[in-house]
């Protein structure tokens, strides 16, 4: 492991891809001390994950990443409902999103953040102590930092948060239940342009559900909001996505379902708009900070928050009085990422009769869900 310096202007913690754009952005210009420390007992779940091509624009240093990470261009989604005539597509002539692997773009990152000059650690303890005037105190593996300022991005246990002043817990009527099952297969779609198959009306819930295709595997997925787990069982919910796919020709009726298999997380979608992301000498990034789109978007929003916080930790190092400096995050990202991450109403009934059969809203409410724009214009 890194040795940890014993005194940094920056330490960012977390496994997240944003903690990584937070820590090499920071470090760029050789101006700031930087040190980036994942958490003890960190074990992100693989999945495949939905890519904004505009991530790679978020920073001029991470145009030349978009060669390196390996990814399924999508032009586009197909809306279907519960029955076989309920079905639209929206299918641009460009690349509207990509579906890649969220470990692949964790190594991908890692590797750029340490290229960048950070110094890293993976430590097996790490404890927090409260904040003074000069910063926080952190002992990393039971060596100990100090900090000017700190950037969390993972979800931090219970006594790691209350030194720093972060609530205990998420809302429970902020967390959505994410569960999926990978199967192995190839997909093939006209004019090799394809779509993600997706339901926002799944079994007459308020789940949604996606087939992302990935590199000889495809993914099905189901997010809903956690307080409907109990009366519609992700297994249950799996199972009739598969099956409507297959009535749609998407899957084969014969493909076995590996429903031991399903993973599940549970993330905050949309919560940033619900609740502060700066806390003592600290700004909460990517998941820390709620910065999941409504629509579950994993990694555009959450490093577009990082990318805010690097610019106001710079500036708020160089004031008197570094708290008061930091106050400016919540302003920098609600004028330009709130909207994306507010996304459409969960609850889309009233609009599907036109999604399916106007082709004008079908176009509106996919880039509603693919780039943040409004729906009503």
């Amino acid at each position: 492991m890194t040795i940890p310096p014993t005194q940094v202007d920056a330490l960012i913690l977390g496994e997240h891809p944003s903690a990584y754009l937070a820590a090499g952005v920071l470090c760029q210009g050789g101006k700031l001390s930087v040190f980036h420390s994942t958490l003890p007992d960190s074990h992100p779940i693989e999945r495949l994950v939905i890519v904004n091509p505009k991530f790679f624009s978020l920073h001029k240093t991470l145009e030349p990443l978009r060669r390196k990470i390996k990814s399924t261009a999508v032009y586009g989604l197909r809306f279907l409902g519960d029955q076989p005539s309920d079905q639209s597509e929206f299918r641009g002539k460009a690349t509207v999103a990509s579906i890649c692997s969220d470990r692949h773009i964790r190594q991908v990152m890692t590797d750029w953040t340490q290229k960048s000059g950070v110094r890293m650690a993976r430590p097996r303890t790490l404890e927090i102590g409260l904040p003074d005037e000069q910063g926080v105190r952190v002992m990393v593996d039971g060596r100990p930092i100090h900090a000017r300022v700190l950037g969390v991005a993972d979800e931090l246990p219970a006594g790691l948060r209350r030194p720093l002043g972060i609530a205990d817990a998420w809302s429970h009527n902020l967390l959505h239940r994410y569960s999926f099952i990978t199967l192995p297969m190839k997909t093939a779609d006209r004019a090799g342009r394809p779509t993600i198959p997706m339901s926002l009306e799944l079994n007459n819930s308020p789940a949604w559900a996606w087939m992302l295709p990935g590199q000889g595997q495809v993914q099905l997925a189901i997010q809903q909001p956690l307080e409907s787990v109990n009366q519609a069982n992700p297994c249950d919910q799996l199972r009739h996505w598969a099956s409507l796919l297959g009535h749609h020709g998407l899957l084969q009726q014969s493909q076995s379902l590996p429903l031991d298999h399903i993973q599940s997380l549970d993330f905050p979608a949309a919560a940033a708009l619900e609740v502060d992301g700066v806390a003592n000498r600290t700004l909460l990034i990517g998941p820390a900070g709620g910065f999941f789109s409504a629509t579950g978007e994993d990694i555009y929003p959450n490093c577009w928050s990082a990318i805010f916080a690097a610019d106001v930790i710079r500036k708020a190092l160089k004031q008197p009085h570094l708290q008061d400096a930091l106050q400016l995050f919540r302003n920098l990202w609600r004028t330009t990422l709130g909207e994306y991450l507010r996304g459409p109403p969960h609850n889309l009934r009233f609009l599907l009769p036109l999604v399916y059969h106007n082709p004008t809203m079908t176009t509106r409410l996919a880039e509603s869900i693919l780039q943040g724009k409004n729906i009503v214009r």
